[in-house]
């Protein structure tokens, strides 16, 4: 079975490529089926960061950014069929599956300026 690689953005395991070789990041075009971020298009143009192209050194901004978004717009899955009918709410992802996997992530979700994350 190939290994699967987290998103760097929704911490979803489903990634078939890394998004960081060796610390540097990869733009793979690959799309994540949970959060839509795609690593080599979004940064630039889904994200309102002030630059036309970001610098990779600010990429994990890029990443916050998106998240934010992402989860104050409701969590809706960019691929509804790739995340099992138990991890979600029809086109939405269960908030606690977001949490579990935003642990993945390494994340301190007690410092997130996000509506939801008052409680962590």
């Amino acid at each position: 079975m190939k290994k699967l690689h987290l998103c760097s953005v929704c911490g979803f395991e489903g990634l078939e490529e890394p998004v960081f070789v060796e610390g540097e990041y990869l733009k793979t075009y690959e799309i994540c089926p949970c959060c839509g971020f795609e690593y080599g298009f979004s940064e630039d143009n889904d994200v309102i960061h002030g630059f036309i192209t970001i610098p990779e050194e600010f990429i994990e901004v890029a990443f916050q950014l998106y998240r934010k978004k992402w989860i104050e717009e409701g969590i809706k899955i960019f691929n509804p069929e790739s995340i099992p009918d138990d991890k979600r709410n029809q086109e939405f992802l269960k908030f606690d599956i977001l949490v579990k996997n935003l642990k993945n992530l390494k994340l301190d979700l007690s410092n997130f300026e996000i509506k939801g994350f008052e409680d962590f």
